[in-house]
């Protein structure tokens, strides 16, 4: 019995962190409490303006309210498709704009990637890989506002959760949740 009433308050609990989560009620709270309770984000697609900020993941449960806007937020912006986007490559962001310490929203130049955009890219630019993780949801192209090319590097590296690459000449920085592997100078 013990269990039960135990499981049920969980549930209960589980569903009303849920709720303030997607309500925006956590935004209201002191950056340390909504630390506590979950974990937040901030992007904006460069291309078209649209931006997301606020908590994707509580413990390990990834808010399926906050992913739609991501996708749409992450999306192909020369085609308009969405696609999921990979929770790690998330938490990789996150963590990109936690230990910059950014306060403004991390800058995505490319999120999802369509075959038709990469094929497109690929005919104009040679460093554009046939099978990019772009076009499985798992990769982006960002600047952090206030770090320079070089920090965001660095601080994409020290991660060790995927690939890095590094653009200076570009401005940007390729993360994506493949393999551990650099490239770049």
């Amino acid at each position: 019995m013990l269990i039960n009433k135990t499981r049920r308050k969980f549930v209960n609990f589980t569903i009303a962190g849920l709720a303030l989560a997607g309500s925006g009620v956590l935004n209201i709270l002191p950056a340390s409490a909504r630390q506590t309770i979950g974990h937040e984000v901030s992007l904006r697609n460069a291309h078209t303006g649209e931006s997301f900020r606020g908590v994707y993941r509580i413990g390990s449960y990834y808010v399926p309210a906050s992913f739609r806007k991501i996708n749409r937020v992450l999306r192909d912006h020369r085609t308009g498709d969405i696609h999921p986007i990979d929770p790690e490559l998330i938490d990789t962001l996150a963590r990109i704009q936690r230990d910059c310490r950014c306060g403004d929203a991390v800058e995505v130049l490319s999120g999802y990637r369509s075959p038709k955009t990469n094929k497109m890219l690929r005919r104009n630019s040679g460093g554009v890989a046939r099978n990019s993780y772009h076009m499985k949801g798992q990769a982006a192209d960002i600047r952090v506002p206030g770090s320079s090319t070089k920090k965001v590097r660095n601080t994409a590296r020290a991660l060790r959760v995927g690939g890095v690459g590094y653009y200076p000449r570009s401005g940007f920085v390729h993360v994506d949740t493949g393999r551990v592997r650099t490239w770049g100078s």
